[in-house]
């Protein structure tokens, strides 16, 4: 199912709007106020996975397929 969430209530398995699947989201001591880390697999085969992070706003609303669809 496609829902709109903010950044910080993103969860492991979401895809989102690029099609990038979410591995984990967190806001440790690094991470300015306001911003969360998202760890992302932009591509993944049997060979090798690339891996990419990105700091988002926590409240930016991010489009992400979640559920059954995934």
């Amino acid at each position: 199912m496609k829902i709109k969430v903010q950044a910080q209530h993103l969860q492991p398995g979401d895809i989102v709007g690029s099609g990038e699947k979410v591995i984990s989201v967190s806001a440790g001591v690094r991470t300015p106020s306001g911003k969360v880390d998202i760890k992302l697999v932009k591509y993944q085969n049997s060979d090798h996975e690339y891996f990419r992070t990105a700091q988002w706003g926590k409240y930016t609303m991010i489009n992400v397929v979640r559920g059954s669809l995934k």
